[in-house]
């Protein structure tokens, strides 16, 4: 499979390694076969020309055209092999964000509940179709920051809620909202709406005692640690996007100050913010989650080493020391 943005151009079995969310052009020629991994993204398949042949644990040998929208859940692997040539908008996301226009979590899940799921394809209705081939025009013109991403990626869930029927949009995204999801997927989609661990544990039904109970059995690590890591991971791709000031970053995750700022991106980044967004693009890649935990281990190994330190150093004297009167 080739996928494209702007930046780069690869040919792979699996694109599973591409870690942002956003918007990608693939295409696939007839014969090839690609296999979507497991992660921490679901995905949308916008085909524009072709048809290929998709098989998951939902759904085996399912024919998929022209014209039609595919979501794969980030909890199954797909085997997507080409029929014909073909040429797909892919969108990557984590969440619905449906903490927006009235909707919540726990009223959407109620409803998906009365819903009989099936996998299935969605057509591209007409203004679907619009907003698919104005995202293409974007990433052909170089047009890849990271605000056009998410406010395409907003609009997308927005003509899905107001342009298809109700039933097809809980059923196209059933996995997202449905109770009966493993804790670590609730987790993942409600972390983008929580600004800290106790609100976190209340979108996903839980009192904050049982909830750091049961994150310790599905995570690594403690709730607080796991949405630093994610926070700074955003961080890291708003801070490559030169178009938005560093203020409006600091106000969107609270820092008390600029200086406080820095302290998180050095912890968790490796550098401050203004060295980060002066090199940009010229590291190559987007910061990954190890090495957020392997800047979180410096940082931790420089701070003992500190306090040791100054645990070894004799007391300081205060005030003047006093003259020794001679006899």
């Amino acid at each position: 499979m080739k996928m494209t943005n702007n930046l780069s151009s690869i040919s792979c079995s699996s694109y599973s390694e591409q870690p942002e969310p956003g918007f990608y052009l693939g295409t696939i020629k007839a014969g090839e076969t690609f296999v979507i991994d497991t992660d921490e993204t679901n995905r949308l398949l916008f085909l524009k020309s072709g048809k290929f042949v998709i098989s998951s644990l939902e759904r085996q040998n399912y024919s998929v055209e022209q014209s039609n929208i595919v979501f794969c859940s980030r909890l199954y692997q797909y085997t997507i092999t080409a029929v014909q040539d073909c040429e797909m908008l892919i969108a990557r996301f984590v969440t619905g964000n449906v903490a927006v226009e009235g909707d919540t979590y726990r009223s959407i899940a109620a409803e998906v509940s009365k819903v009989v799921y099936n996998f299935s394809t969605v057509p591209i209705v007409d203004i679907m179709n619009l907003f698919v081939d104005s995202v293409i025009y974007y990433l052909r013109n170089n047009v890849n920051t990271m605000a056009m991403h998410k406010a395409k990626l907003e609009e997308m869930f927005v003509i899905f809620r107001h342009f298809y029927p109700r039933d097809i949009y809980l059923r196209t995204f059933y996995s997202l909202f449905n109770n009966n999801m493993s804790f670590r997927t609730m987790v993942i989609n409600n972390a983008p709406n929580a600004k800290n661990v106790e609100a976190l544990a209340r979108m996903c039904g839980h009192s904050l005692s049982h909830f750091k109970l049961l994150f310790s059995q599905h995570f690594d690590v403690t709730p607080y640690v796991w949405m630093q890591q994610n926070r700074a991971l955003e961080i890291n791709q708003l801070l490559r996007d030169t178009t938005i000031p560093l203020k409006s970053i600091i106000k969107k995750y609270g820092f008390t100050s600029h200086g406080h700022f820095s302290l998180f991106c050095r912890k968790f980044l490796g550098n401050t913010p203004r060295v980060i967004r002066n090199q940009g693009d010229q590291v190559g890649h987007a910061i990954t989650l190890e090495e957020v935990k392997q800047n979180m281990e410096v940082a931790l190994r420089i701070a003992q080493a500190s306090r040791k330190t100054v645990v070894g150093q004799s007391p300081r004297k205060r005030g003047r020391p006093r003259k020794v009167q001679q006899q």
